[in-house]
């Protein structure tokens, strides 16, 4: 910060108060200043860590903008602005808030930490790995700069090298929950298990505020006996993870319990015909209860293993009147493959498990395959972008309409031959429907999917096609090509 900005003493003040510990003292402090905070850079930053601890996300956007605006030489401004874009997953401005302040403060540890996290969300773990190590080369104890290293080793699918640093940051650090939280997701993709799941738990820490709790004064569940007693169980996180865990209301720790399950109300009608004795909701119910729990704690509460996954396949039920009318929609001719390649967009975790609809054209060159579009919302605008001589069927303007989520798509996959997807919930649904599913998932998939396995221990029916080499999609697509030619060649005419 150049002389000419330097903060009154008032700001000065305000920063004493925040560095022992006493924020609310400090933003007393800068409201008694009123325009004298406002007009200098060093107390809209303080406003916007403030404003940050309290995780209020925009009003601290905005304050380090506006430190930014008062002093455009201000690195830290810069930089706490890319910390704050990247919380809330404003991948591109957060990395051009990051590039401005190492412009300003080359080298600068704490900023090349913050483009280092940046460049890993936004799946360029190279570019990450390169930041981490600048910073380690300088600063070999660094655990910020080390648990980037450790984020991006793995995304490369370097994971012994990964391990061995999540390893150690989390034994000097075990109170971080970043750095528990991406030793747990390499744990659970090499399959170890229960501990992979309980060091999952660190995520509740993170500073995104996801919530533990619906109720108050309701008792989180820690695997106390539920038999005669009421639980609410709240489903949390995306769509194809509710239906993944939705299936472990069979384990043996929820034996004579009565279960409440809220869910979004699009999961309502497709949850709730799969589990009848279950009190599936849209809203929060009346109680009471005895305990809560979200539905992703449930595979750490019970240890979950491989070998203790309930065999329960299928789990889910489509629909008998909607399937009927898609038959007669569809019809029979045909090797009929339900397609699906591209998940949300707008989560982070989309990056990289989806591919464009073209990468399908060698399977729809395969003689007698019909390719049926199964998804109906994100990546659809690619239907009218297909390459010359290939075709991808609709279903109409009619498909997918109602508000309950998967109804028509899971009487499209009942119907077809073999449903081939992207890493997205559709694919889980045809798995929990127990259909023929072929999954394309990306050289290091999601910690779900395991390592060096054709199968899935979720889900019987499911054969997965793995990326030999990262991004290189075509590969896979040839191979699923071939494996479809082969399963037609030994399939009996009907």
């Amino acid at each position: 910060m150049s002389d000419t900005l330097a903060p009154p003493p008032s700001v000065s003040e305000a920063f004493r108060l925040y560095r022992d510990g006493r924020p609310d003292a400090a933003l007393a402090t800068l409201t008694a200043t009123g325009s004298g905070a406002e007009a200098h850079a060093a107390g809209q930053l303080l406003l916007g860590a403030l404003a940050l601890e309290r995780r209020q996300s925009a009003a601290a956007a905005a304050a380090f903008r506006r430190s930014a605006a008062l002093d455009p030489g201000f690195g830290r401004a810069y930089s706490n602005l890319a910390v704050t874009l990247r919380r809330t997953n404003r991948l591109e401005p957060a990395l051009a808030a990051a590039n401005r302040a190492l412009l300003l403060e080359p080298g600068h540890r704490q900023v090349l930490n913050a483009r280092a996290a940046t460049l890993v969300d936004m799946d360029r773990p190279g570019d990450a790995l390169t930041d981490a190590e600048a910073v380690l080369s300088g600063a070999w104890d660094d655990h910020e700069a080390a648990v980037n290293r450790g984020l991006a080793l793995h995304r490369l699918g370097r994971l012994d090298e990964a391990r061995a640093v999540l390893d150690e940051a989390v034994r000097r650090r075990p109170d971080d929950p970043i750095a528990r939280n991406a030793w747990a997701h390499l744990l659970l993709l090499l399959g170890e298990m229960p501990l992979g799941w309980r060091e999952r738990e660190a995520r509740w820490l993170l500073p995104i505020g996801l919530s533990l709790t619906a109720l108050p004064d309701v008792p989180l569940w820690n695997g106390e006996p539920l038999a005669g007693r009421t639980i609410l169980v709240v489903g949390d996180e995306g769509r194809g993870d509710m239906i993944q865990y939705l299936r472990l209301l069979d384990l043996p720790c929820f034996a004579g319990a009565r279960i409440a399950l809220q869910v979004p109300s699009y999961m309502v009608r497709l949850f709730a015909a799969a589990y009848p004795s279950v009190r599936v909701t849209g809203r929060t119910p009346d109680g009471p209860f005895d305990f809560q729990t979200p539905l992703s704690r449930v595979p750490a509460i019970a240890g979950l293993r491989l070998d203790t996954i309930p065999p329960n396949t299928p789990y889910l039920r489509a629909d008998p009147e909607r399937v009927g009318f898609w038959r007669s929609r569809i019809g029979d001719d045909g090797f009929r493959i339900a397609v699906c390649w591209q998940g949300n967009p707008a989560t982070l975790v989309d990056r990289g498990r989806s591919f464009p609809l073209a990468e399908f054209a060698p399977l729809a060159a395969v003689p007698g395959v019909r390719l049926i579009a199964l998804q109906a919302r994100h990546g659809t605008e690619q239907l009218a972008q297909l390459p010359a001589g290939m075709t991808v069927e609709t279903l109409g303007d009619d498909y997918d309409t109602d508000p309950d989520s998967f109804v028509d798509p899971a009487a499209v996959a009942e119907v077809a031959d073999l449903v081939v997807s992207s890493d997205t919930a559709l694919a889980h649904l045809a798995g929990a429907l127990g259909r023929p599913t072929w999954v394309a998932l990306r050289k290091v998939p999601d910690f779900r999917w395991l390592l060096d396995r054709e199968d899935s221990p979720w889900y019987p029916t499911v054969r997965l096609f793995r990326q030999r080499t990262e991004g290189d999609w075509a590969e896979v697509m040839q191979r699923i090509a071939a494996a479809v030619r082969r399963r037609m060649a030994d399939s009996p005419e009907p």
